[in-house]
């Protein structure tokens, strides 16, 4: 069953069924209502909608009480499962879907709110077979198809939908909550300019995007080029996809976001991928990922700084690698202020990070910025532009900026460069295993920058703590309670 019922169990004794009234009102003087029948379902029907609407005859209470209703709902008689109380009206259509092809009882209970209660009888009815899945055709979603499809409705079976190619839309597709769609071996989805998919499920009902063949990598996943503002994806579940194929323009994944990509995936789940989780590795995005689990893949991200910005809660780990790894194609640079929030899990640096154009670059309490061997960070590395670098942590949760190599020297520095923006701040910071590359200190300063450096350690490094470059200090340097473990060079130094 695709969509679970929700059960408020409530014991009746079998016999209680049996009657239609209830003659031992404990309240002396008061009458329950009189008896009433089920209308819809009837009883001994057949092939019934698996979320049908229940009707019955009003009970008229003698005493002119007003009267509430209960719904029993279950697979065994007498049926002792409440699926609604107190209602009001004497009709009552199911939320939930029931499982199809089962046979299933239900029965009301009248309630006057003075102890007196009379029930139904109790019909029976079978819900109609689960319908097979229907086979997608390669163009159904292309505008030159005159019986192009644009809603993927819920058809309430164990699979709706089978792909079995490389699909392309090219309109504006939705799929609706619950559907499941299965790819067969070496399928995928693209989304083109011209179209956009938006795909919005429920907690209890999520679309789920599968394989026929139930391993990683089984389907190539889902590319979007599309810069339309309807892309979304919430709980949807993606699984077992993966396989590469779909452009030789970014890294394999389950989802991959072309250049110029707008996308809003909230609550969405992407497991057991051969490759990446999610690849947007190009530029000029427009994305939000917010509450997405990502396990069982190689990566779960690998993307560029302003997706990562737009990252919150979540959780990333269960993979080969729990990073949010940051692409190594060229140069990253940071032109416009963003906060890198605290996921738990590292963001790795694959390439050197530029903070340029005046941009503040804020780390939250608790990020580990992990770099791949010789990078580093540069701020204002030409020009005195005003950019920043806020790392301020705290005690119990400070800010790490380490090596994927553990090894003293394994990455390059943070350069400080031009910069003369009083919001430069390193606090409550662990640096390690920096210096390598030619670097003069974990930390280097240029043409003397405005800089605090407070409580700060600096660990397992093979050069200075602090470096002063074109002179022997800094007088716009603000520094101390800083800590020095296995630093080769000494505190400070300069050319």
């Amino acid at each position: 069953m695709k969509i679970l019922k929700s059960t408020l169990l409530a014991l009746l004794v079998i016999s209680v069924f049996s009657c239609s009234k209830d003659d031992d009102n404990p309240n002396s003087g008061n009458q329950s209502p009189d008896s009433f029948n089920l209308i819809t379902v009837p009883d001994g029907a057949t092939d019934v909608d698996l979320n049908p609407t229940f009707s019955w005859e009003p009970a008229i209470d003698p005493d002119g009480d007003a009267v509430s209703y209960d719904v029993y709902l279950d697979t065994e008689n007498p049926p002792t499962t409440v699926v609604a109380s107190d209602l009001s009206d004497i009709t009552y259509t199911l939320q939930d879907n029931l499982n199809a092809g089962e046979t299933y009882y239900w029965a009301v209970k009248a309630k006057d709110g003075n102890q007196g209660e009379t029930l139904s009888n109790v019909a029976s009815f079978v819900t109609l077979d689960q319908p097979a899945p229907i086979v997608l055709s390669c163009d159904s979603f292309q505008r030159n198809n005159a019986d192009a499809i644009t809603l993927l409705e819920n058809r309430n079976s164990d699979v709706d939908y089978i792909i079995d190619c490389v699909t392309s839309v090219e309109l504006d597709l939705e799929i609706e909550p619950g559907v499941v769609i299965e790819f067969a071996d070496g399928a995928g989805m693209k989304i083109r300019d011209d179209g956009s998919l938006n795909a919005v499920g429920t907690q209890n009902d999520p679309i789920i995007l599968s394989a026929t063949t139930k391993i990683k990598g089984a389907w190539k996943g889902i590319l979007s080029s599309s810069e339309s503002v309807k892309n979304q994806f919430e709980y949807v579940n993606i699984e077992y996809a993966g396989d590469g194929g779909l452009t030789s323009n970014s890294e394999p994944a389950s989802l991959i976001l072309a250049s110029e990509a707008y996308f809003r995936l909230n609550n969405v789940s992407i497991k057991n991928g051969l490759n990446n989780g999610i690849a947007a590795t190009a530029y000029n995005y427009n994305v939000e990922i917010n509450n997405c689990t990502i396990t069982n893949t190689d990566i779960p991200i690998y993307t560029i700084p302003i997706v990562a910005s737009n990252i919150s809660g979540g959780d990333f780990t269960g993979n080969n690698t729990d990073v949010i790894r940051l692409t190594g194609t060229g140069v990253q640079s940071i032109n416009e202020s963003q906060t890198w929030n605290n996921l738990g899990v590292p963001y790795r640096m694959a390439s050197d990070l530029v903070i340029i154009d005046g941009a503040k670059f804020t780390i939250e309490p608790g990020v580990i910025i992990e770099f791949e061997d010789t990078k580093g960070i540069e701020i204002d590395k030409l020009f005195d532009e005003g950019s920043a670098i806020i790392a301020v942590g705290t005690e119990a949760k400070p800010i790490t900026f380490t090596g994927v190599t553990k090894v003293s020297g394994a990455w390059s520095t943070i350069s400080v460069r031009r910069t003369t923006s009083v919001q430069n701040k390193i606090d409550n910071v662990l640096i390690e295993y920096a210096g390598g590359a030619g670097a003069g200190g974990a930390i280097e300063m240029w043409v003397d920058p405005v800089l605090s450096v407070t409580n700060t350690t600096f660990k397992d490094i093979d050069a200075c703590a602090l470096y002063n470059r074109y002179g022997p200090t800094n007088p716009n340097l603000t520094e101390g309670d800083n800590t020095l473990v296995n630093v080769n060079g000494g505190y400070m130094c300069h050319d």
